[in-house]
C-alpha cells in the first residue's frame, strides 16, 4: 500500500500506518521547525514545535541536570513531524462527526489518534536510544515542563489574547525570561544541536 506513505523533506517516504525505526533526526528537526504551535494562532509571529521542544528541554536540564528528562522533553512532540500538530478540538470534532454520521464510536476515533501517535513515538525514541514509554517518574515531569512552556508561550506570544480556561493554569510559574519566535532555520539548527547534546544515540549512551 502506498497511499499511507508520507514524503519527507529528504525525498524519502515513511509509512504512516507502519513506520520504521529508520529516523533521520535532520528530517525530524526540519519538519518540527515548520510545524506551528497553536495551529499558527500566535498573533503576528510563527512559533514552531521545534522551538518549544528546545526551550523546554533546556529549561528541564537547567533545573534538574537530567539528560534523560531533557531528551524526553525534546522528543515529546516528535510524532508531530510526520502527523502535524492536530489540535484537541479538531480530534474531538472528527470523533463526533464519525459518531453522528457513520455510527463509529467517538472513543474509537480518539483511540486511533493515540495509537497512530504512539507508533511514531515508539520508533522515534528507539532511534534516539530511549525506551518508550518513559519511566513512570519521568512522565509527570514532562507534563510539568510542557505546562511551564504553555504559560510562558501564552504570556509572551499570544499578546493579550484571553484564554477561555485559564483557571486550570493558575499557580504554574512561567519561565523567568521572555521568549520570542525564531525562524524555522534557527529552530531546526537548535533542535539538531540539542539532539547531539542530550540524546543517548549521539553520546554513546549516558555516562
Amino acid at each position: 500500500m502506498t497511499d499511507t506513505i508520507l514524503t519527507m523533506s529528504n525525498g524519502g517516504g515513511i509509512d504512516l500506518v507502519d513506520p520504521t525505526s529508520d529516523i533521520d533526526f535532520t528530517v525530524l528537526a526540519e519538519h518540527l521547525a515548520k510545524v506551528k504551535r497553536y495551529n499558527g494562532a500566535t498573533p503576528a509571529v510563527e512559533y514552531s514545535v521545534a522551538q518549544h521542544s528546545v526551550m523546554g528541554a533546556d529549561a528541564a536540564f537547567a533545573d534538574t541536570g537530567s539528560l534523560e528528562l531533557a531528551s524526553y522533553f525534546l522528543l515529546h512532540d516528535g510524532h508531530e513531524a510526520f502527523l502535524g500538530d492536530d489540535t484537541t478540538p479538531k480530534k474531538r470534532a472528527l470523533a463526533l462527526i464519525a459518531s453522528r454520521n457513520f455510527g463509529v464510536l467517538s472513543e474509537d476515533i480518539m483511540r486511533s489518534f493515540r495509537v497512530l501517535e504512539d507508533q511514531f513515538d515508539t520508533v522515534i525514541h528507539k532511534a534516539a536510544g530511549l525506551a518508550w514509554p518513559p519511566a513512570p517518574e519521568i512522565k509527570p515531569l514532562i507534563k510539568s515542563y510542557d505546562l511551564v512552556m504553555f504559560v510562558t508561550e501564552w504570556r509572551d506570544l499570544m499578546r493579550g489574547v484571553k484564554h477561555p480556561n485559564w483557571d486550570e493554569y493558575r499557580g504554574i510559574d512561567p519561565l523567568r525570561d521572555s521568549i520570542g519566535a525564531w525562524s524555522w532555520q534557527i529552530s531546526a539548527g537548535a533542535f539538531i544541536d540539542r539532539c547531539k547534546r542530550y540524546l543517548p544515540v549521539f553520546k554513546g549512551g549516558w555516562k
